[in-house]
């Protein structure tokens, strides 16, 4: 009697997730975080260059202008909080591939945080996004949700990072580093390292914190080049014994 066919598994979609390589993943985060990178920069530099120069009484430092989670009175420079939003939504991916590269296989438990990690991010930067583009903020500006999404983001982070550190350091030194990306991670930049590098405390917000910020995004996305190279060359090692006693 012939076998009742079953459904085959080598042509489901998360059969070829699961085969598809572990540097392949970091490489798509990494390059995903580099370009949220890129925004983000793009974004501070119309804030601290282009808007800066016709407001040269530092009015350009007052919250006003801030477009990291816009809250009324808030006023939108150009489309700094519309090239941010993409940003962010970008490093939310970008988490979801770190998860699939760096995580322990078949691990939903760290599958379902990253994707809250990412959840956070992602309503932080369409709540960005949108308010930029109807030019005022989204009922998503209260203090409340905002406190919770920065909490969500930070706390996940840093347990993401110590699920990773088995498999791949150099991603879990990544979320450390995607940590500067965090509500927290922006105060820490604006009343240290920020006033460090332009010679003095704003008022309100040092100029180019977000600059810094989004140079912690790059580093995190270097650190996944990193874990990349460590990942193919781990996944080489045993083709290239096989081959040798083969020969």
């Amino acid at each position: 009697m012939a076998a009742i066919a079953g459904p085959d598994v080598r042509t489901t979609p998360d059969h070829f997730a699961s085969r598809a390589p572990a540097f392949g993943w970091l490489l798509l985060a990494a390059g995903l975080f580099l370009v949220s990178a890129l925004l983000q920069i793009v974004a501070s530099l119309e804030r601290w260059v282009s808007f800066a120069g016709a407001r040269t009484d530092g009015t350009i430092e007052d919250h006003l202008f801030d477009y990291y989670y816009p809250a009324d009175p808030w006023e939108n420079l150009g489309t700094t909080a519309q090239v941010f939003g993409v940003g962010l939504l970008l490093l939310a991916l970008g988490i979801l591939a770190l998860a699939r590269g760096a995580g322990p296989h078949g691990d939903r438990a760290t599958r379902m945080l990253a994707s809250i990690t990412a959840a956070s991010f992602a309503l932080t930067g369409a709540h960005a996004l949108v308010s930029g583009v109807i030019g005022m903020p989204t009922p998503l500006q209260y203090l409340p949700v905002q406190l919770l999404l920065s909490a969500v983001g930070f706390v996940g982070l840093i347990v993401l990072g110590v699920r990773f550190v088995r498999k791949s350091w150099p991603a879990s030194v990544a979320c450390v580093m995607l940590l500067g990306s965090t509500l927290p991670g922006l105060m820490l930049v604006n009343f240290t390292i920020a006033p460090e590098i332009v010679g003095y405390q704003s008022h309100d917000m040092t100029p180019f914190t977000e600059t810094i910020v989004a140079s912690s995004t790059a580093a995190a996305a270097v650190m996944l080049l990193v874990a990349a190279v460590v990942s193919h060359r781990i996944r080489r090692a045993p083709h290239t014994a096989d081959a040798t006693r083969a020969v």
